[in-house]
């Protein structure tokens, strides 16, 4: 049975950053395995604590840390990423609050795959 437990505790590259990031989502474990793909991108409003940019902002100010090594860990490994939004704070913040999301979502999804 795949649980959140066994994903945080055996399977997550950075498990503190996952359990902030998948409570910030507002969603269940149940409900990320049951709409996986939809609750994996950015534009189906689909995480119901990622909408809005106060939930977002403040997200990142409270793990700034946290999600900016986890960017630095996917840079080193594949690239830098172009054109992140840094004209704008909100809208980097924004951006940076997606990233933490879909690199968790992206181990969730990899976990939930594996038999």
């Amino acid at each position: 049975m795949k649980t959140l437990q066994d994903f945080l505790n055996n399977y997550s590259s950075n498990p503190e950053l996952a359990k902030k990031t998948l409570k910030a989502g507002g969603l269940t474990w149940n409900e990320i395995k049951k709409m996986r793909n939809d609750v994996s991108v950015a534009n189906t409003g689909a995480v119901p604590g990622m909408i809005y940019y106060n939930d977002t902002v403040k997200f990142v100010k409270r793990n700034c840390f946290l999600i900016l090594n986890a960017l630095h860990a996917f840079e080193k490994g594949c690239g830098l990423i172009e054109n992140k939004p840094t004209e704008d704070e909100t809208k980097y913040f924004n951006w940076l609050a997606w990233f933490a999301w879909k690199y968790t979502m992206n181990e969730v999804l990899n976990y939930l795959e594996e038999n």
